[in-house]
């Protein structure tokens, strides 16, 4: 549980929420049949100390941001989306879905057959930086790399997600890719999420984020639940808390903890 000094202004930084498979016509893999709903996880986060959330689009869902945005319409003050959003889209747009309550552009690729052409984002990367809002990578390896040296250099800043996206299977000292994404902290301009430790086995999940503190500093570093945990199907009533205690281990320090789980998003996501 945070410090009393974190309870109520703690922020989750990495939530999903959806309706059911059952009650969409043609469902994509892996939509669960069961229901994601705001009220169950904000039970689980109220508890221990979290009233702000930042919405993230699932890649089952596709283009179709309908179902989050309603969401944080619900109460836009404490919630934040980053939108999944097609090449086609006109850059005008942004201005309609900021007002909506997104902050972010997110791009779960990490098991994509093919990636997308990035210039055919440009414009609407260039768009994103004039109005601060960020592009969150799901890639792995060096097509994370490579896509973040793009949106960097169209000036947006950059957010990764689940400790670096580190290969599970070597772990992060032996990934070169996750050597290439700590050079980059030097941009000051990317973001890294101390999400889903479970992804990984603990030793390899505790050495990356030690190095990525140790890279980005607490003040581009921020914490997500990962909730409802669907790749791992794991029980969602324990491993919310689990996951922050996880992060407790890891930073004992209540200053860089209350960094971590209120400045940092407070400045990433625009909470005041």
């Amino acid at each position: 549980m945070p410090p009393d000094a974190v309870r109520g202004s703690a922020v989750d930084c990495h939530v999903h929420v959806f309706g059911s498979s059952r009650d969409v016509p043609a469902p994509r893999v892996p939509h669960p049949e069961r229901a994601a709903a705001l009220k169950d996880v904000t039970a689980l986060g109220a508890a221990l100390g979290f009233r702000r959330y930042v919405l993230t689009q699932p890649s089952f869902l596709g283009f179709d941001n309908s179902h989050m945005l309603a969401t944080v319409a619900t109460n836009p003050d404490s919630m934040r989306a980053v939108a999944w959003l097609p090449p086609s889209t006109d850059p005008g747009d942004l201005v309609a879905l900021a007002a909506s309550g997104v902050v972010g552009l997110r791009f779960p690729l990490k098991y994509a057959s093919e990636l997308p052409d990035w210039d055919a984002y440009a414009a609407l990367f260039a768009a994103a930086a004039a109005r601060g809002i960020h592009v969150e990578l799901g890639l792995a390896g060096v097509a994370l790399i490579a896509a973040a040296r793009k949106v960097l250099a169209g000036g947006a800043s950059v957010v990764v997600a689940h400790l670096g996206m580190f290969d599970a299977a070597v772990g992060p000292d032996k990934d070169p890719a996750f050597a290439a994404l700590l050079e980059l902290a030097a941009t000051r301009k990317v973001w890294v999420k101390l999400s889903a430790p479970y992804r990984a086995p603990r030793p390899f999940a505790d050495r990356a984020c030690a190095q990525l503190l140790g890279a980005f500093g607490p003040d581009r570093a921020v914490w997500g639940s990962d909730w409802p945990h669907v790749a791992q199907q794991l029980d969602r009533r324990t491993t919310y808390p689990a996951s922050l205690d996880w992060l407790r281990d890891r930073v004992p320090d209540a200053r860089i903890l209350r960094q971590i789980l209120v400045a940092s998003p407070a400045a990433l996501y625009g909470f005041t």
